[in-house]
């Protein structure tokens, strides 16, 4: 399609494409680029025009992208992300002086435990750069990794799929945390009081299975759960009054228990182990910008206490 050449296309309007895309309305992507709606709105009907396409249709309040919108994104989000990022930094990343923002996924747990040093690297080595946090679940990470929402992913290691990286940085394990008078007295869990206990649970699944649910159950343990929560941090708070019994990671734990109000009770099981992994897409791979943030991700764990498994 010849109209579709880029000399015939006002890139600004690709940058109006995206902001849509990803606010899913015309206010608030107008908002995110200091424009009017009505700005906006002249500026989709020229990309209406110029490729043939509705590109967006409005279902209720949600501005939904076409089949072809959602082809043109993924194609162009990433390169135009690093295009205005590399104009940001005037073609050569320097820590001391960029005002870039990376995004990274992160849930709870990991910004308690690693948010507090990265954030003293930054003051020290990058007083400009900023960090925007997000949790995703497991099935959106990857998509928000390839669209170039997400710069990094910290997390368990799941099956990602093709173009993604990943790199182990530490290791944890899944233990329980209960009152300090809870009625489990031992410091490992019987297997009766695993199947009799109720507990509140931890997923970032859309199914609502965590990583000790996929555990349990390929060695064919069943437990009751009375709640499950996204926030990891919420769980001390949930059974220091009650006779539910908490999983969490034991990094965390420990932080919980200083106080001796909770204590931590090991599950009848050999091994709960699990490794936290860095993922980042293939696009930003040999960006130097980003291969500068995982140096300072890298360091970062690096310096956490070994965990004597």
């Amino acid at each position: 399609m010849s109209k579709t050449n880029l000399p015939n296309i006002d890139l600004n309007l690709l940058v109006i494409l995206d902001a849509v895309f990803n606010e899913r309305s015309l206010t608030l992507a107008g908002k995110k680029l200091f424009m009017t709606q009505s700005a906006v709105s002249h500026a989709l009907s020229k990309l209406r025009d110029h490729f043939e396409d509705h590109l967006f249709i409005r279902r209720g309040n949600s501005m939904e992208p076409t089949a072809l919108c959602k082809m043109l994104h993924e194609n162009i989000s990433p390169s135009l992300k690093n295009i205005l990022q590399s104009l940001e930094d005037r073609g050569e990343f320097n820590p001391a002086t960029s005002k870039r923002m990376f995004c990274f996924g992160l849930s709870d747990y990991l910004c308690k435990l690693l948010l507090p040093e990265i954030l003293i690297k930054l003051k020290k080595q990058a007083p400009g750069v900023s960090i925007r946090i997000v949790q995703p679940t497991y099935e959106q990470r990857t998509t928000m990794l390839k669209e170039g929402k997400l710069d990094v992913f910290l997390g368990c290691s799941r099956d990602s799929g093709a173009g993604v990286h990943k790199e182990k940085l530490f290791e944890d394990r899944e233990v329980c945390i209960v009152r300090k008078d809870h009625p489990v007295k031992g410091p490992v869990m019987t297997e009766d009081e695993l199947a009799n206990s109720e507990f509140a649970a931890l997923s970032l699944s859309e199914s609502g299975l965590g990583f000790l649910e996929d555990f349990l159950y390929r060695k064919g343990v069943q437990r009751k759960i009375k709640v499950v929560v996204q926030q990891e941090i919420v769980i001390p708070s949930l059974v220091e009054n009650s006779d539910l019994v908490g999983t969490l990671a034991e990094r965390l734990a420990k932080m919980y228990t200083e106080d001796n109000t909770l204590r931590i009770v090991e599950l009848p099981l050999k091994n709960t182990m699990f490794e936290v992994c860095l993922h980042w897409h293939n696009i930003n791979d040999q960006d130097p910008a980003q291969q500068w943030i995982r140096s300072i991700i890298r360091e970062t764990t690096d310096n956490l206490p070994r965990f004597n498994s």
